[in-house]
């Protein structure tokens, strides 16, 4: 907003729902393994 000289534009309610489900899975699992989790995920059937 500042570098830019843009006003604030909130990002709506459902942007966390929009996030990439990918790449939060894997931020999730490496933080559990960082906690020392083994880590076996099974796709809902």
């Amino acid at each position: 907003m500042l570098v830019r000289d843009e006003p604030y534009q909130d990002l709506g309610p459902d942007w966390l729902s929009k996030r990439n489900d990918q790449a939060h899975t894997r931020r999730l699992v490496a933080q559990l393994e960082r906690l020392g989790h083994t880590v076996v995920l099974d796709p809902v059937a």
